[in-house]
């Protein structure tokens, strides 16, 4: 009977080092060069909410107040602030501006905040559009990313290399809003607002007829991020991508109307790393090697060092057990036998130098119908010790 647990021991061994190994290789890298700028953050844009999901604008009042507006965690709501000139903010106001005058609103310092469900000044209304449509979604397929980019002069902006396919024909007036906004915006004076717009990007560069692909890029540039007052790089917590797009169905142009929003949180800080620590994975991968290196080389000592162990039935009540030893001593400390065998002989404990082969007589009071398991304790040098157990059929042995 082999030594199994040497079998064992070595196989393990070798499956750790192997494991290893295959994590050295497949280490992700922190920041990923392409086409002359690194990628510190990539993140997938999700499918589209459900149709019943509204979209909420909030405009606050110049105190901050948002009284009159949806601030539901479990919907999606954006805030606007147009008071930067009066206050004194740091906070941008243009595209705030821009988008009020859409809505035509009267902004004076007696203004109330006011909430937009969809574009539509009653939810109602954005509650009955949605519903038009909710056998029909999706109505656009949206697939793509959304990137962190540094560029060669070491200023960050954002890539959306994005495929979209209208499964519908689209009215020609269809068109995406991208607003980054921050969770928890705070001004230079400690107001706070939620889910403050910080900017705006409009885009109609897409096909509108169903089935038409479009493969395209968008970018939130680093002029345009300076200008509305995003630095992602020493402000990196707490952002938002949302993805809006508006317009109608050719064949029911009744009313312009959420098509599909997609919202995602750009977990920057938690994806890129200083300059300092693009040395990680080469520090990992270093330690790897030598972690791999040493159990390989254990694994060779023991596969060198582990001995072989034999036993063959003499006569049945005599077991004749042979020990080899290869590159390590080995120590036979004790030998014992399970009942309802019991052993005339009690083996001394020996010694067994390297590289030898010593056969123990083992010898039994009575033969057993049983099946004789025996136990050896063994000690290899530098390997520890253990006991090893040997299973020897007796049913077919003859008293």
């Amino acid at each position: 009977m082999e030594l199994s647990l040497k079998v064992r021991m070595v196989t393990n061994m070798k499956k750790i080092a192997i494991l290893l190994v295959i994590a050295i290789m497949v280490i992700p890298s922190i920041s990923a060069e392409d086409e002359n700028y690194t990628a510190h953050a990539r993140i997938t844009i999700p499918s589209a909410e459900p149709v019943s999901t509204i979209l909420y604008e909030c405009f606050v009042e110049i105190d901050t107040s948002d009284t009159n507006c949806n601030q539901d965690q479990d919907e999606i709501s954006l805030s606007w602030w147009t008071w930067s000139d009066q206050t004194n903010s740091d906070w941008p106001d243009d595209d705030a501006k821009s988008r009020a005058s859409i809505y035509d609103l009267d902004l004076n310092e007696s203004f109330d905040s006011i909430s937009y469900s969809n574009q539509h000044s009653m939810e109602i209304d954005a509650t009955n559009n949605s519903s038009k449509i909710v056998d029909l979604m999706p109505i656009i397929d949206l697939t793509g990313e959304v990137i962190i980019a540094e560029g060669d002069n070491e200023i960050w902006y954002i890539r959306m290399p994005i495929e979209m396919t209208p499964l519908f024909n689209l009215t020609d007036d269809t068109l995406l809003y991208i607003f980054l906004s921050q969770k928890n915006a705070v001004d230079q004076h400690g107001r706070e607002i939620n889910n403050l717009i910080y900017d705006m990007k409009p885009e109609v560069g897409f096909g509108i007829k169903a089935g038409n692909t479009t493969t395209v890029e968008w970018i939130i540039s680093s002029e345009h991020l300076e200008a509305a007052g995003v630095d992602l790089e020493q402000n990196p917590y707490g952002w938002q991508l949302t993805m809006a797009f508006f317009g109608a169905i050719e064949s029911d142009n009744s009313s312009e109307q959420l098509l599909s929003l997609h919202q995602l949180d750009l977990p920057i800080k938690s994806q890129t790393v200083d300059s300092t620590s693009f040395y990680i994975p080469t520090l990992i991968g270093v330690v790897l090697v030598i972690v791999c290196y040493a159990l390989v080389s254990l694994s060779y000592k023991a596969e060198r060092g582990m001995p072989k162990i034999s036993s063959t039935w003499k006569n049945p009540t005599t077991l004749n057990v042979e020990i080899q030893s290869f590159s390590q001593r080995i120590e036979v400390k004790s030998v014992k036998v399970d009942s309802p065998w019991k052993m005339k002989n009690n083996p001394k404990s020996r010694f067994i130098e390297p590289e030898q082969i010593v056969n123990m007589e083992l010898r039994f009071k009575n033969h057993e119908p049983t099946g004789c398991q025996i136990g050896i304790q063994l000690e290899v040098e530098e390997l520890g010790a253990w006991t090893q157990y040997l299973m020897m059929d007796s049913s077919k042995l003859d008293e």
